[in-house]
């Protein structure tokens, strides 16, 4: 036979809805048939060489969409996978495949890429609303043992009639200023229930939700890992069904908390939704409509079976494991420090205080979604350990606050706020959400601020970043900074690269910087726009002076950003009524006594930037390299130049 006929009522109901849904070539098409020579070689009738399981993980990855509507082949291949987990160790879960494995073949493990092929067909291609509403018999109980390392176990819901209620919110409002990243991908909304794997739970939407662009997202993991070169889960384990009726049935071999997808410019408002045979999901809510007091968590939310739990605020959103919270004492204050972690980044960019969606949307997944960190909704940027038992409280940074999160959290925010900048600032001054949410908003000093908000390195203040600016050979020779991007680069993921606005707090207040960036979104309402990463630089000069309320020529000049007209930059300037700044002029003069006027004083400047040493330097153009460089040469003479260059700024604008 071709086929194992072990369950034969289910495979003649499938051939027959199959007949009906669609015509196949049963005994033609080499989808089928490699599915019926694993079947055979799982049942061990014959044996399939190494080279034909690469044969077979190949076609199944071609010709996946043979499983669309096509029962009689979702009913083969959620046998054969069956048939394997019930012989091997599930993937990820054994010793072969435990922490992933090549996604290029290198011998071995081919049997384990054709599942793995398999089941990601079948999550792609056999999970359609359309083949789940017509066909459940063949999808309940159909579950993937590999769940039980991601995205979890969880069993049934013990009585299946048992409706859930959910109250989210159905709108998404037309985004206001110049646009942020994301703002037109739909909105997810968390519902606090959770499909067990196999379980059809059966989804009831009240009218303005149907067809309306709204949809059901099961699972919120929903980034294609299909680029990285370590298979660690299944690429694609995220299900997206339409609401086109009043009820839809829904989904997973691998479970999946359940999101309602809410379009852009959507207004339907606070809406309920109805949940039969979902498991509850621990879910702590600090949305204006419907907050979970500390009481709830305590008692009811955190004890929920689901694994992964929801946190939702009006301004911030994330999905940790269970694991990580269910001895988590104080939600309320968390979620409040993460709002005002958000309040710090839309103050700072002149934006309303509530976005159409959150400020920030956090994830943790068996590995980074890049293959560096990226911005995202979700921002999945930080790998976990599925098999490691936290005890209830992880020590992670996601569930301690934002005031102790990694620096790269609001860099990548910064990319994300697609806020206007100088020419060459990409990876620079994207740092400054990180100052502003540790100084602004938790009592951090504005020098430690700073330092932290690259690397962690607490010990370059402003007056250090002077420094290292004043040290090099194009501020002696009064040239601009180095924006070539190439090593020799003086600005990008260096705190001198974004000293200027750091500075422009210290002497102004962050509130010079809100103001510029809201005069952007006002013109922006206006028709006006100015290229985000390359604004022009007079332009942006007078308009942050503006902000300012005081001329910040020279200050911007210092930190290797000259006018491209000077003169009339000064007529522009004189103009809109500013005047030199005596507080511009005091720091410039205070940048003076800083510059080392000898090879001691730049040894000592050294040792404050690099207090472990500088180690073997990568290259020699930047870092511990150009100081590995400079060491043994600077001196009095450097200085000396360094100080003239310095003098003609004061003197051309004072």
């Amino acid at each position: 036979m071709l086929f194992t006929l072990t369950r034969s009522p289910r495979l003649v109901l499938a051939l027959l809805l199959t007949l009906i849904i669609r015509l196949p070539q049963l005994h033609g098409d080499s989808f089928s048939v490699t599915l019926g020579k694993l079947n055979r070689h799982l049942a061990g009738d014959s044996t399939l060489s190494a080279s034909q399981l690469t044969e077979a993980a190949a076609t199944i990855q071609q010709e996946a969409e043979e499983l669309t509507l096509n029962v009689l082949n979702i009913e083969k291949a959620l046998y054969i996978v069956n048939l394997y987990e019930t012989q091997h160790d599930p993937l990820f879960i054994g010793d072969a495949t435990r922490g992933g494995f090549p996604r290029q073949p290198a011998g071995g493990l081919e049997l384990e890429r054709v599942i793995f092929a398999l089941q990601q067909a079948l999550l792609d291609h056999a999970y359609t609303p359309k083949g789940v509403k017509t066909a459940p018999q063949i999808f309940k109980g159909a579950a993937f043992e590999t769940a039980s390392f991601f995205p979890g176990a969880v069993a049934a819901p013990e009585d299946p009639d048992v409706i859930h209620e959910a109250r989210i919110n159905a709108s998404h409002p037309t985004a206001w200023g110049s646009p942020v990243s994301g703002n037109e991908v739909p909105a997810r909304r968390p519902t606090g229930c959770y499909v067990a794997p196999g379980s059809i739970v059966r989804m009831i939407a009240p009218p303005s939700l149907i067809n309306q662009g709204y949809s059901i997202r099961v699972g919120a993991h929903s980034w294609d890992l299909q680029k990285k070169p370590v298979i660690s889960r299944l690429d694609r384990v995220s299900i997206v069904y339409p609401i086109t009726e009043r009820d839809t049935w829904i989904t997973s071999p691998l479970g999946g908390g359940i999101y309602i997808e809410v379009p852009y410019e959507a207004n339907a408002g606070i809406v309920k939704v109805l949940f039969k045979n979902a498991v509850k999901a621990p879910f702590f809510s600090a949305r204006s409509f419907a907050p979970t007091s500390l009481d709830e968590w305590k008692n009811v939310e955190r004890n929920h079976p689901a694994p992964w739990a929801d946190f939702e605020t009006d301004k911030f959103m994330m999905q940790v494991p269970t694991n990580w919270v269910s001895a988590l004492e104080d939600p309320v204050s968390l979620m409040q420090d993460w709002d005002k972690a958000m309040d710090a980044v839309t103050e700072l960019f002149g934006l309303p205080s509530r976005l159409p969606k959150t400020v920030l949307y956090l994830q943790v997944d068996i590995t980074m979604r890049g293959n560096a960190n990226f911005p995202g909704y979700p921002q999945s940027n930080y790998p976990y350990n599925p098999l490691k038992d936290e005890k209830g409280y992880a020590k992670h940074w996601m569930v301690r606050g934002p005031q102790y999160a990694d620096w790269t959290v609001f860099h990548e925010v910064g990319h994300a706020m697609l806020f206007t900048k100088f020419k060459g600032e990409v990876e620079a001054v994207v740092n400054l959400p990180t100052v502003a949410v540790f100084n602004r908003k938790f009592g951090v000093d504005l020098d430690t601020a700073f330092g932290q908000s690259v690397l962690k390195k607490d010990q370059i203040s402003l007056d250090q970043a002077a420094i290292m600016w004043m040290v090099t050979e194009n501020f002696r020779q009064g040239n601009p900074m180095n924006i070539s991007n190439k090593p020799g680069d003086e600005v990008k993921y260096q705190h001198r690269g974004y000293g200027k606005y750091v500075e422009i707090v210290n002497l102004f207040g962050w509130e010079a910087l809100s103001r510029f960036w809201h005069s952007v979104h006002l013109d922006y309402n206006k028709g006006i726009t100015y290229p985000r990463n390359n604004d022009p630089t007079d332009s942006r000069i007078l308009r942050m002076s503006i902000a300012a309320g005081a001329d910040l020529t020279p200050l911007i000049h210092f930190w290797g950003v000259q006018p491209d007209d000077p003169d009339q930059l000064a007529r522009d300037i004189r103009r809109a009524g500013l005047k030199p700044s005596a507080a511009i002029r005091d720091r410039l003069l205070h940048y003076q006594t800083l510059i080392p006027m000898d090879n001691a004083a730049f040894r000592a400047h050294t040792n404050i930037i690099y207090p472990k040493g500088l180690g073997t330097p990568k290259n020699l153009l930047y870092g511990e390299g150009w100081y590995s460089v400079w060491l043994p040469k600077y001196n009095a003479t450097h200085g000396e130049a360094a100080q003239v260059a310095l003098q003609e700024i004061i003197d051309l604008y004072f």
